[in-house]
C-alpha cells in the first residue's frame, strides 16, 4: 500500500513538473504508464503456482496456463468447515452450489466417490463456457463453486467472474477433503450427500 502511494506521488510530481516546465517531451500519459506496474498471476488452476506473481504476461512456467492480470482474479475462497455457517448466514435459498465435476463424479458413478452437496447444479468445467447462459439468472446471487480437489473449481470461478458474476466463492480443497475437514453435525449432514 505504501508503494502505491509513493508511485502515485511520483506520478503527481512528474505531471506537475512536465506541465510547469513544458520543456520536456515526456507526456503525462507516458509518465503514468512508466510508473504503473501490472502484476500477473497464473489463471487459477488450484495449484501452488496460483500464488506466484509475475511482472509481465505470458504462460505459467509450472502448469502452462495463461498468465492473467492479478487484479482480474476476484473470487473468494472458503474452507469446507466454514461452508455450513456461510450458507446458514445467507440462507440456503440464496446460495447457488455449482459442481463443476464430470456427470459421473456428480452422480457417484465414477471410480472415486467423494460425495456432493445437496441441491447443487452440475455443469462440468469443460462445458461451462458454452453453458454459462444457463446460469445468467444467478449473476447477482452468491455462487459456491466446487470440484473434487479444487483444481477445476478455481478455473470455473475465474470464468464466472470474467462473465459478470459478482459473488463467486471457491470451495478450497474440494470434496475429496470433505471428510477430513468437516465435522458431522445437523447442518453438514443435510448438506453432504454420500455416494
Amino acid at each position: 500500500m505504501k508503494n502505491k502511494f509513493l508511485i502515485l506521488g511520483l506520478v503527481l510530481v512528474a505531471t506537475v513538473c512536465v506541465s510547469l516546465t513544458n520543456k520536456n517531451s515526456i507526456t503525462t500519459r507516458h509518465v503514468e504508464q512508466h510508473f504503473t506496474d501490472t502484476q500477473y498471476a497464473c489463471m487459477p488452476c488450484g495449484s501452488s503456482c496460483d500464488k506466484a506473481i509475475y511482472n509481465k504476461p505470458g504462460m505459467c512456467s509450472h502448469c502452462n496456463m495463461k498468465l492473467v492480470a492479478k487484479s482480474s482474479i476476484k473470487f473468494k475462497q472458503i474452507e469446507p468447515a466454514a461452508l455450513c455457517n456461510f450458507i446458514a448466514g445467507k440462507g440456503q435459498k440464496n446460495i447457488i452450489l455449482l459442481d463443476v465435476r464430470s456427470v459421473e463424479e456428480f452422480n457417484g458413478t465414477a471410480p472415486e466417490k467423494f460425495g456432493r452437496l445437496a441441491g447443487a447444479i452440475n455443469i462440468p468445467v469443460q462445458d461451462l463456457e458454452k453453458r454459462i447462459a444457463e446460469l445468467a439468472k444467478y449473476k447477482q446471487s452468491e455462487i459456491v463453486v466446487y470440484c473434487s480437489h479444487s483444481h477445476r473449481s478455481p478455473r470455473a470461478s475465474y470464468l464466472l467472474t470474467q462473465n459478470g458474476f459478482t459473488k463467486v466463492t471457491n470451495l478450497e480443497f474440494g470434496m475429496s477433503e470433505w471428510k477430513n475437514k468437516v465435522k458431522p453435525n445437523s447442518c453438514t449432514n443435510k448438506l453432504y450427500v454420500k455416494q
